[in-house]
């Protein structure tokens, strides 16, 4: 299927795999984008507190049923209320 995409595309799809493998998972950035060297900057970003409420209420029920015997590979996601 991959072989059946044009090379513009392929190229595109190889470009933005290498971009996510050198993505840190933790931060979102990229060695190139602090080292002064590849120019980039070493105050290229500044850390901010912010507040996600998706992230609250998942954090809220994870710890709401922590203690309960709900067996392995139980996660918690939300879900659009309609």
């Amino acid at each position: 299927m991959f072989l059946g995409w044009s090379k513009d595309d392929r190229d595109k799809a190889i470009w933005q795999y290498v971009r996510d493998k050198q993505t840190c998972r933790s931060c979102g950035t990229r060695p190139d984008e602090w080292a002064t060297d590849a120019g980039g900057h070493q105050h290229a970003y500044g850390a901010a507190v912010a507040r996600c409420r998706g992230c609250e209420v998942l954090e809220a029920e994870r710890d709401r049923i922590k203690d309960k015997p709900l067996g392995g590979g139980t996660y918690v996601r939300l879900e659009r209320r309609n």
